[in-house]
């Protein structure tokens, strides 16, 4: 006798049937070189895996020991943990324990693979980036590192691979110091080994500007040895778990994912690395004593007609929108690019110092007014309201409305 199905059930369990079958199928499909257990007492430690290309990031808890660095300064950024076994290795050395079925991910100059993840600078800061340490091991090694060639850039932008490059390149050897951590790579029950102590390596990086963004660290390493380099994932905790959004190239941009040691269950890893440095506020304009992180935001805090707006660094802003209130912008030794100026009905915008740079259209309404005192350029200035002002227009302006004298 055929077992009837109810007809709540029958969603869930298609759900649960198609998700493991994509997860099959997807993992069939991505290559990621690294450094695999053997799991079953066939395959090479050092063998290429399939893998699955899973984007998603999620929330890690566990504490773990934070590493002490090399450089010296304040730390910008820290997401090096590597640490889940303190004192429980050789000597009573620290060790990463892998959690997963990997003990790392290629890394190599001289197979040009490279690894990649994220850092976002928040709105409103400007990180002056000194140094950047980085974390490779060569199997085999000794606690001298091996390690004699770092190649790194930065590039800002949603993924790595498209993005416009902010610092540095792939074929320059950019390493500074490079040394022992003091921790070793290891998989449980065997804590005392010593064949993959972990390597830290340094990059200066100059007091490297950085606005709000997001940035990626692409990167790789050569060594004295034959093996790897390799990156070991972030390791958080000693259960397998998502730990980040690292993405590694090999012929391709691959998502780095990590199954648990029975082979299944794909979880993201991020890769470990320290920004040194210091931050410092990175805002827009000042209105009323208050500073605010765009114009916009200035604009928008004005409570009367005709307060001033001071420029606090030169803005570069898509488009504003002045009203319900009048503004006056002081430039006060800085320069302002708008794409779009949108004026309301009897309100005016009065420039006032330096040059205003309209790259798009004076949107102005019938009786918006653009009082330059100052200097307005621009490539082709169409407006619907009012010109007024005794400043300098670089450009003739189409539809200037009434053209008004005055200062």
């Amino acid at each position: 006798m055929a077992m009837a199905v109810s007809a709540k059930k029958i969603p869930l369990l298609f759900t649960i049937v198609f998700t493991v079958l994509v997860q099959w199928l997807t993992a069939q499909n991505y290559i990621i070189a690294g450094d695999y257990i053997d799991q079953g007492g066939t395959l090479p430690v050092f063998q290429e895996k399939q893998k699955w290309a899973l984007t998603h990031e999620g929330n890690v808890s566990p504490l773990v020991q934070p590493m002490m660095s090399m450089m010296m300064g304040p730390v910008l950024h820290d997401q090096s943990e590597l640490v889940n076994y303190p004192g429980a290795g050789f000597g009573g050395a620290d060790v990463s324990a892998i959690t997963g079925n990997s003990y790392g991910f290629t890394s190599s100059v001289s197979s040009n693979i490279y690894l990649a993840d994220e850092f976002t600078v928040p709105p409103g800061e400007l990180w002056l980036i000194d140094s950047i340490e980085l974390f490779h091991y060569q199997t085999g090694s000794t606690t001298s590192s091996t390690i004699n060639d770092i190649r790194l850039q930065i590039s800002n932008g949603a993924l790595p691979g498209t993005n416009n490059i902010v610092f540095g390149d792939l074929t320059t050897n950019r390493l500074n110091k490079t040394s022992f951590t003091g921790i070793y790579r290891i998989q449980p029950p065997n804590f005392t080994t010593t064949n993959r102590p972990i390597m830290k390596s340094s990059v200066v990086t100059s007091a490297l500007a950085l606005p709000s963004g997001t940035y990626w660290i692409e990167n790789m390493a050569g060594g004295t040895l034959a093996s790897g380099p390799f990156t070991p994932p972030r390791t958080l905790g000693t259960t397998h778990i998502i730990t980040g959004n690292q993405y590694q190239y090999n012929g391709s941009w691959i998502a780095v994912v990590e199954f648990n040691s029975g082979g299944s269950n794909p979880l993201p890893k991020g890769m470990p690395f320290v920004l040194y440095g210091t931050s410092i506020p990175d805002l827009a304009a000042r209105v009323n004593g208050m500073d605010y992180i765009s114009l916009q935001d200035a604009i928008d805090a004005v409570t009367s007609n005709g307060e001033e707006i001071t420029l606090l660094k030169n803005v570069n802003e898509a488009s504003i929108t002045v009203g319900p209130y009048s503004v006056v912008i002081k430039g006060d030794g800085f320069n302002c690019t708008l794409n779009q100026i949108h004026i309301a009905n009897g309100k005016y915008l009065r420039w006032l110092e330096n040059t205003l740079n309209i790259t798009g259209n004076i949107n102005n309404n019938v009786s918006g007014v653009l009082w330059n005192n100052g200097t307005i350029s621009g490539s082709s200035l169409n407006n619907t309201g009012i010109i007024k002002g005794t400043g300098t227009f670089s450009n003739p302006i189409a539809n200037a409305g009434t053209l008004q004298p005055g200062n």
